[in-house]
């Protein structure tokens, strides 16, 4: 992982400025005048210490062709480069490195541009390509955009930066006029006509999947795709947390990554954290605290982070400031506190890249209702509407995490569940698998009576019930208690996936059969409205007017 910035019609010396501001490392800063008035800068974050191509340097960016003809600086992890890395070299091509930048690299020599659309790549990346013969810059995002990238074009200049911030130095340049690229995309600029041209390379597709009438086969296809993207994400030497809310995103997140590291050689505790605010009696922190005590077996150990309400709305502006978000709404802000607070005791732990469940949501539309999200879940369960959230991932979601984490850590934020393959596989699950119907609940008390779990009799007493007589259910069971029923069903595929995880490893069935949904209600956060709206009552009626008007005063 790195910072990265550059352009043309810029000094080395506004370069180095501009990189100094933009916090995505501490571990070394590179600037270099390129040909054709071209300048790339680089401020790493090495999640990889112990291969010899960081050892001996072999791996700094900018990274150059052999020829020095094409620069590559790069911003992310290649889960899977050492399979392209093979391939490459059983085709003869040589290789000065072992890490993954010399792979992109290689790979744009080999198909240009257009190695951007192989569909196998596992990545998250924020890229930069200056190919000297073609007089050409390329940028480019990975989908759905976990690395953020900023470009700005005027009649003297072409710039880029990994975040807003990146731009300061730069004289007679707002904080708004800074495009962001989207994700899935890239452009071209041609530095000659000073023409820039965008393109898009990628965005999930959906089809009906093989044996969608058949959800085991989805539960054990699913839980195969989750523990190879995992095993991706484990790649690197550096320790590894993750975050852990107690809901089954977090539970499974957390088996999948510690299933996949060898504990006798990684030298640390496995280790989980939770946030919350102090003196609220948190759902996210009594479960969190359930599951990893049904983690004993790895001894894993669960780090509960706590700041007071006064704390969080002071620390607002600056949480705000850090987040780059131009127009914020509630929806984007109440995540931010859990980041801003869990990374740096991250980084004092010792860790570099911390693993979470973001994207079942949006996945699978198991969103809870929200009042800037009025959507009922018959609507949000059709795939028209899980793709849409999807797509929309990065600035809902993926944006808050990887600016706050990198900024206050810097920490790595890294998501199994956005490996795009297990994206395209659960947008196309059925939505007749998403919802309390009588097959899946004749389904589901079959499992729980095959694994003959008492800690599930009373689901499995509701279930019964519901199955005998609905009008009975409906008129017996409370609200609450028929809402928690619903919702295990909202991300029923994965209940069924982590039942065939339960029966390989160390994860408990019963561990994942939290109803809980969105973890900043749990942590407390959102009741903090009143305190925010009463403290900066002088910007605006409302959370979100307040969130506005702090934003746009950061960025004029």
């Amino acid at each position: 992982m790195c910072g990265i910035f550059g352009g043309v019609g810029i000094s080395k010396d506004e370069a180095l400025a501009c990189i100094n501001l933009i916090k995505r490392g501490n571990d070394g800063i590179q600037v270099e005048e390129l040909s054709n008035n071209v300048i790339f800068a680089a401020r790493r974050h090495l999640v990889k210490i112990s291969g010899h191509e960081t050892d001996n340097n072999k791996s700094d960016q900018p990274y150059f062709s052999k020829d020095k003809k094409i620069a590559l600086i790069f911003n992310g992890e290649f889960y899977n480069f050492e399979s392209y890395r093979k391939k490459l070299k059983d085709n003869k091509i040589d290789f000065f490195s072992h890490g993954d930048t010399e792979v992109f690299l290689k790979l744009y020599e080999q198909n240009g541009i257009n190695f951007l659309f192989d569909k196998d790549i596992d990545s998250l990346f924020a890229l930069t390509i200056y190919d000297e013969n073609k007089k050409k810059i390329f940028l480019t995002r990975d989908w759905p955009g976990r690395i953020p990238l900023y470009y700005y074009q005027d009649n003297k200049r072409f710039v880029f930066s990994s975040e807003l911030k990146g731009f300061k130095p730069l004289k007679s340049l707002s904080l708004q006029d800074p495009v962001e690229l989207e994700p899935g995309h890239y452009i071209e600029y041609d530095i000659v006509q000073k023409k820039i041209t965008k393109k898009k390379f990628f965005k999930p597709i959906y089809s009906v999947i093989n044996n969608n009438n058949d959800i085991n086969k989805i539960g054990s296809d699913l839980n195969q795709l989750l523990d190879e993207s995992a095993k991706n994400r484990t790649m690197g030497d550096v320790p590894i947390c993750t975050m852990l809310s107690g809901g089954i995103d977090s539970v499974l997140t957390t088996f999948y990554v510690f299933k996949n590291l060898n504990f006798k050689k990684i030298g640390y505790q496995p280790t989980s954290y939770v946030f919350s605010v102090k003196g609220f009696d948190s759902p996210d922190v009594q479960k969190a605290r359930l599951a990893a005590n049904s983690f004993r077996s790895i001894n894993l150990k669960l780090i509960e982070i706590q700041a007071t309400r006064e704390e969080i709305v002071q620390d607002i502006p600056k949480i705000i400031e850090t987040f780059e978000m131009r127009k914020i709404k509630a929806l984007s802000f109440y995540p931010l506190p859990i980041y801003w607070y869990l990374a740096p005791q991250m980084k004092k732990d010792g860790f570099k890249v911390t693993i979470g469940g973001h994207g079942v949501d949006e996945l699978l539309g198991a969103y809870d209702s929200w009042k800037e999200l009025n959507k009922p879940h018959e609507v949000q369960i059709r795939t028209i509407s899980r793709l849409a959230f999807i797509n929309n991932i990065y600035n809902n979601m993926l944006k808050r995490a990887s600016i706050i984490f990198m900024n206050r850590g810097p920490i790595e934020a890294r998501f199994p569940f956005l490996n795009h393959k297990v994206c395209e596989f659960m947008l196309s699950i059925d939505k007749k698998w998403l919802k309390l119907n009588k097959q899946n609940a004749d389904i589901l008390i079959k499992l729980i009576d095959k694994k003959n779990l008492s800690t599930l009799a009373n689901i499995k007493e509701m279930l019964s019930k519901y199955l005998d007589n609905e009008k009975i259910f409906e008129k017996d069971f409370t609200d609450k208690e028929k809402g928690d029923l619903k919702k295990i069903f909202w991300k029923f595929p994965l209940i069924i996936s982590s039942y065939f995880a339960s029966e390989e490893s160390f994860l408990q069935f019963d561990q994942v059969f939290n109803p809980k949904l969105r973890g900043q209600h749990g942590a407390g956060i959102t009741s903090l409205e009143s305190d925010i709206t009463s403290k900066y009552a002088n910007l605006g009626s409302s959370d979100t007017e307040i969130f506005q008007k702090i934003s746009s005063n950061i960025f004029v």
